[in-house]
């Protein structure tokens, strides 16, 4: 007589080998992406925080459906991220790569189960420039924890985007708002005890660690009064207040890329000048320039000032050098090239690093940045420009007569100039 078939019974499971399938199916998201530049195609995209996860057990029973989503709150640890219009946090999003789970409204909206809720806002009314309402609109976001880390990064780079960002923005930051909002029955006395204080510790302490320098910080919901206004007073205070350790920690920046550069690493050596040069954007353009500046005087302000200057004409001659060794790359290195060299050029105008100062290059440094304008301009080879490359030649050969480098980009530019004739 054959045997009766036998029933799997899912719930005869230990818990926790129910727990580990419910980990396994949806708890299961790629790490983030490896850095780089975005691509054509990335531009203005936000990254997924991709998984192959797979939701269909949630709907199995009532039971399984709330030993799931237990599961899945508390390990994936759901962050929401919102924002109002005239605010750059879309560029600072996806500029970094911040892995987002969805950006779709309707699905950020419907989800409750939310560990941190995040809102970000303007202590002023924005008045948002035609060409950047795109990334200036309104977004709402979810995240996961695990990449609070990067938020904070992307946030801490508003200043570089938009000037006085860190003294205008308002941040709140809602700890565990699943409790307040209606659950499946059984989930609130649950998570209650989730939330503890340890729990409260570990969500916040991302952004006590990376965040400084914005002063409208508001930590509320299930969270101990005193961490809430620790974490508050530590956003609050600047990173950068000594005039002295920040030239030496940009000197020593300088000079790792410098290092760089003469062991045959020009890749490397571009990346250490670079996020120096984008660091001395942020600290101009933060609350604690204007301290910086009273501590440590017209002195502190020009040895930044020419710091800044040759880094950005070194990130120009390690372009210039891919324009040549890799045509695949030109366009992209000819856009990076003449931002740089649009910095450099800002950079000696009266008044940009302080009101009444100009920083004046020596006649060597600025010849250096009229050639490789020139340079550049020949290499990108556009119709009508043969004229410009030549001013640009010609001035940088007035400040350095007989330079054999310049006169012989002189001839090339003459050659290109009669080509075009």
């Amino acid at each position: 007589m054959p045997s009766r078939p036998t029933t799997f019974r899912f719930r005869d499971l230990p818990r926790e080998i129910r727990d580990k399938i419910y980990r396994e199916l949806l708890c299961n998201f790629k790490p983030h992406p490896e850095e780089g530049f975005m691509s054509a195609e990335e531009t203005f995209e936000y990254t997924r925080a991709n998984g192959s996860n797979e939701t269909a057990i949630l709907r199995t029973n009532k039971d399984i459906y709330r030993e799931a989503y237990d599961v899945m709150v508390k390990t994936n640890r759901f962050v929401r991220l919102t924002s109002t219009r005239g605010l750059p946090i879309k560029l600072l999003v996806q500029g970094i790569r911040v892995p987002i789970v969805t950006y779709d409204k309707a699905k950020v909206e419907r989800f409750k189960g939310y560990v941190l809720a995040l809102r970000v806002g303007s202590t002023v009314s924005a008045n948002t420039p035609q060409d950047d309402r795109e990334t200036s609109d309104p977004c709402s976001l979810m995240m996961l924890h695990r990449d609070m880390g990067w938020l904070c990064q992307a946030l801490s780079d508003g200043d570089a985007h938009r000037k006085g960002f860190s003294l205008v923005v308002q941040i709140s930051i809602h700890v565990a708002p699943a409790l307040i909002e209606p659950l499946p029955i059984g989930h609130a006395t649950f998570l209650q005890d989730f939330f503890s204080e340890t729990t409260q510790a570990t969500l916040l302490a991302p952004f006590r660690t990376l965040l400084r320098g914005l002063q409208n910080i508001k930590v509320q919901g299930h969270v101990n009064e005193d961490l809430a206004r620790a974490v508050q007073e530590e956003i609050k205070q600047h990173r950068w207040s000594d005039p002295e350790k920040v030239l030496a920690d940009l000197i020593a920046a300088k000079e790792t890329g410098s290092n760089l550069y003469k062991q045959f690493n020009g890749g490397d050596a571009y990346i250490a000048w670079a996020d120096a040069a984008v660091d001395i954007d942020k600290i101009v353009a933060s609350g604690a320039w204007p301290d910086l500046v009273k501590r440590g005087g017209q002195s502190f302000v020009s040895r930044l000032a020419e710091m800044y200057f040759l880094l950005r004409l070194n990130m120009v001659h390690i372009q210039i050098a891919n324009i040549m060794e890799n045509p695949g790359m030109a366009f992209y290195a000819a856009i990076i090239a003449e931002d740089s060299l649009n910095s450099a050029a800002r950079s000696i105008k009266k008044n940009h690093w302080m009101e009444g100062y100009k920083y004046r290059p020596s006649i060597q440094h600025l010849a250096k940045l009229r050639y490789r304008y020139a340079v550049l301009i020949r290499l990108k080879h556009e119709p009508g420009t043969a004229d410009r490359a030549l001013m640009y030649i010609d001035a940088a050969l007035q400040l350095q007569p007989g330079d054999p480098a310049i006169m012989k980009e002189r001839d090339n530019i003459v050659a290109w100039l009669r080509s075009t004739g």
